[in-house]
């Protein structure tokens, strides 16, 4: 009987979807409430914020990014970089002239999250 449940826990375990966990830490974004009308839906859903994923100069799109429009703004807020993600799992390599630190601005279905990254 013990051979039996091993076998199938084996075969279930082989025939099952495995996601690997994206290399990298998380790029910590926030929902950039300058964007917002001021008059806002009290009722509106909540957001599902984008992830990605950083290593080195490569970001990885996690959950809730396809569609996005991901920008890098300098301290002077202009634009030096700028990607569209197709699909879950996109790279986007950043350009190795880059250094220090910049805001990542992710804009999707007109909801704009913001957070800081350092290259």
């Amino acid at each position: 009987m013990k051979h039996k449940l091993l076998f199938l826990l084996v075969a279930l375990l082989a025939t099952s979807t495995i996601k690997a966990d994206p290399t990298g830490f998380i790029v910590p974004l926030m929902e950039d409430l300058k964007t917002q009308p001021e008059n806002g839906d009290p009722n509106r859903s909540p957001v599902l914020v984008p992830e990605f994923y950083q290593d080195g100069y490569t970001l990885t799109a996690g959950s809730y990014t396809v569609g996005s429009t991901v920008e890098l703004l300098d301290e002077n807020d202009n634009v030096v970089f700028t990607s569209y993600v197709y699909i879950e799992g996109d790279t986007i390599v950043l350009p190795a002239t880059l250094s220090g630190t910049y805001t990542i601005r992710v804009t999707r279905d007109g909801t704009t999250f913001v957070g800081e990254i350092e290259l």
